[in-house]
């Protein structure tokens, strides 16, 4: 099976005031197929965001080389960047990004307005059109009752399970995560992580998941962490002053 996400000795440094630059990422390389699940730990500042962010194409590499649906992503432009983006990746961020005003439903439809399409993959079965779609993943995430009320309204919990329903709307080949967890308490987490988790199994997505969680990292079927800008397997010993 073809990989949906590459990372080959990827680089990304940073321009300092100073003129000298700072290196956030440093000979990275990753490989994920659809069905396989990655969690990737560290510390605030070790370059996890960074990390989603060039998988996205959302920034580029220094050095090294993306593939995004076996598409490697150095000189394309902006604009090509984001339609790879659309066709392949789905994001799921921390402070959830919702527009407050619209309804959960108009929440989770907004890929597909955006992309302009009508019809989405349906798990292997022929496209549905994409009101059926938004109303099957939200009934998957518990909300169906809630559709039509403002975004503003949910809990935090209820805003992610929205957020990842988005995510999943378009079919993504790769689910990116960056803290999913973050802003929800101990109970809001739990239900979460076990939903995200089983919708991109059932969707055979591959996940890249960024985490200062730890029983959150432990559901991956790979777990990694980013030291000194170097992904090692976690709990390997780092090397001598990595932190």
């Amino acid at each position: 099976m073809s990989p949906v996400l590459e990372l080959a000795d990827v680089v990304r440094r940073y321009p300092q005031a100073d003129g000298s630059e700072l290196t956030v990422l440093d000979s990275v390389s990753l490989t994920i197929r659809a069905g396989e699940t990655v969690s990737v730990a560290g510390r605030s500042g070790s370059g996890k965001s960074t990390l989603l962010h060039l998988a996205a194409g959302i920034e580029t590499p220094s050095d090294g080389t993306v593939r995004l649906g076996g598409q490697e992503l150095a000189g394309l432009p902006d604009s090509e960047r984001s339609r790879l983006r659309g066709r392949f990746v789905g994001l799921v961020f921390q402070f959830f990004h919702l527009v407050p005003y619209l309804s959960v439903r108009e929440n989770v439809l907004l890929p597909a307005r955006i992309a302009g399409v009508s019809r989405v993959p349906d798990n292997g079965a022929p496209p549905t059109e994409v009101g059926a779609a938004a109303d099957r993943l939200l009934s998957a995430v518990g909300l169906e009752r809630r559709a039509r009320e403002p975004a503003r309204r949910l809990s935090g919990g209820e805003m992610q399970r929205t957020a990842i329903a988005r995510a999943l709307l378009l079919q993504p080949a790769l689910l990116l995560a960056d803290e999913p967890t973050g802003n929800l308490d101990a109970r809001g987490a739990t239900r979460v992580a076990e939903l995200l988790f089983r919708l991109v199994r059932e969707r055979g997505a591959g996940l890249l998941l960024a985490t200062h969680d730890p029983e959150l990292a432990a559901r991956a079927d790979t777990r990694l962490r980013l030291r000194a800008g170097r992904l090692t397997v976690d709990g390997a010993a780092p090397s001598p002053g990595s932190e």
